[in-house]
């Protein structure tokens, strides 16, 4: 018994059919000869990155939130940003009332008493200072 195939229909080219790579330029931003605002770098990123800026600005505002959380009293107090800089919170003990000499005129003074304090310190890593060089 010889079995029938059903042959598929030849598909008409059209020059709709072809096939487009997808081959997008990377990106390179132009250095500015002033400081960027916040509009600008939302403006350019979103441009960059084919997005509205609505949703690059709600990005930031969540990585700043992010950024926040990490750094507070329940966080670890450390938070790496994408091997370009690393965010840590260093605490400030208090310290007493004391007197002392001013350096200017030699006179002695009392100097305040400070409360303790959380300052956060941030520091360059490599990657960071592999773009700069």
């Amino acid at each position: 018994m010889a079995t029938m195939t059903k042959k598929s229909p030849a598909k008409k080219a059209t020059k709709h059919s072809k096939t487009t790579k997808n081959t997008k330029k990377a990106y390179k931003p132009t250095p500015s000869s002033k400081v960027r605002t916040r509009s600008q770098v939302i403006a350019e990123l979103a441009c960059a990155c084919d997005l509205k800026k609505g949703v690059v600005k709600e990005l930031f505002e969540n990585l700043g939130t992010m950024i926040g959380s990490d750094l507070g009293g329940r966080g670890p107090g450390v938070f790496s940003f994408m091997g370009l800089m690393k965010m840590k919170t260093v605490k400030k003990p208090a310290t007493k009332e004391r007197t002392g000499v001013n350096p200017f005129t030699g006179e002695t003074q009392v100097f305040k008493a400070k409360p303790a304090s959380k300052k956060v310190r941030i520091r360059p890593t490599k990657g960071l200072n592999t773009l700069v060089s």
